[in-house]
């Protein structure tokens, strides 16, 4: 089920992080483009993608929540990730961990 535009559990417990704040990597590879012209859609942002992975390392190791169960990643746009959370919470567990990566409001 997509949660790009409902809510995954609860309403108001969403928050949006910047992407460019929890990576630098280049939205795509030099290295696939040297080697094979251009990457097609599997040379794509891979900034988004390191930033997904970090969020929800940092929300694991350091809120001890779990994917799937306590959160989802909601949907990203330019510079920004968005995730969905169980609780208010939850939510506010996140926001201790994430601070200094949302995007404000």
């Amino acid at each position: 089920m997509a949660y790009e535009v409902k809510d995954w559990k609860m309403a108001g417990c969403s928050l949006t992080l910047r992407t460019s704040e929890l990576s630098d990597r280049e939205y795509f590879s030099r290295e696939i483009n040297e080697a094979y012209s251009e990457g097609g859609g599997l040379n794509a942002d891979y900034q988004t993608v390191e930033a997904i992975g970090r969020a929800i390392s940092i929300l694991g190791v350091e809120a001890g929540l779990v994917y799937g169960e306590d959160f989802v990643w909601k949907t990203a746009g330019v510079d920004e990730i968005s995730f969905d959370f169980a609780t208010p919470e939850i939510k506010r567990r996140a926001e201790n961990v994430l601070g200094s990566f949302l995007l404000a409001d």
